[in-house]
């Protein structure tokens, strides 16, 4: 199975990069930081790098560890995450010169560039897959990842206003609340507040 693949692959490498789309959305960022949280547990270091993003998101975990760029040319494993394509792909070189490339994914328009990919197209947003693979990878959702997830979920579905939504989308909100994640102020931080950086 792909995740079992992919686990091995986290396992292996010794460098990771975590990559996301230009001009990067809420579920873009939260879910490059909540992935990155989660490899933390699997006892892996990696770098997440967004070359721009608006600074609304800088109240969200690890966000003062995003990156431009990096020193490290040739990473072990890159992993792609919310993006259809490896044109839309901001720092693109690095997914191409790594070793082996992961693609996670929730756009029916993707395209299966990577070595491996988990896409699946009728999640409403990126950081709602990772809910089933924490579980299946035996990773804690902390609040910290509760908080990036609810991020992405939050923005992708218009504050829940559009269509894509699952009964699951709402029992995995329930379960964010109850580990403490403050809904009210990643919505009001997000959905109301519109200023670019």
């Amino acid at each position: 199975m792909t995740l079992d693949e992919i686990l091995k692959e986290i396992k292996k490498a010794k460098t990771i990069v975590i990559l996301t789309h230009e001009t990067p959305d809420g579920d873009a960022i939260g879910s490059s930081l909540a992935i990155k949280l989660m490899l933390e547990q699997l006892g892996k270091q990696s770098d997440v790098i967004i070359p721009e993003y608006s600074r609304m998101y800088q109240f969200l975990p690890k966000a003062n560890e995003i990156k431009k760029d990096s020193e490290i040319k040739k990473y072990d494993l890159a992993i792609s995450m919310d993006c259809a394509n490896l044109k839309r792909l901001a720092q693109n070189e690095y997914f191409e010169n790594a070793k082996r490339t992961i693609v996670i994914d929730h756009h029916g328009s993707n395209n299966m560039y990577g070595d491996l990919n988990y896409v699946n197209p009728v999640s409403p947003a990126c950081c709602e897959i990772l809910v089933g693979m924490s579980e299946y990878f035996k990773i804690e959702i902390t609040k910290e990842i509760g908080t990036c997830i609810m991020t992405g979920i939050i923005t992708d579905t218009g504050g829940f206003r559009y269509m894509g939504i699952t009964p699951d989308t709402f029992e995995y909100t329930a379960e964010l609340i109850r580990l403490g994640v403050d809904i009210p102020d990643i919505y009001k931080r997000t959905m109301r507040n519109k200023i670019k950086s």
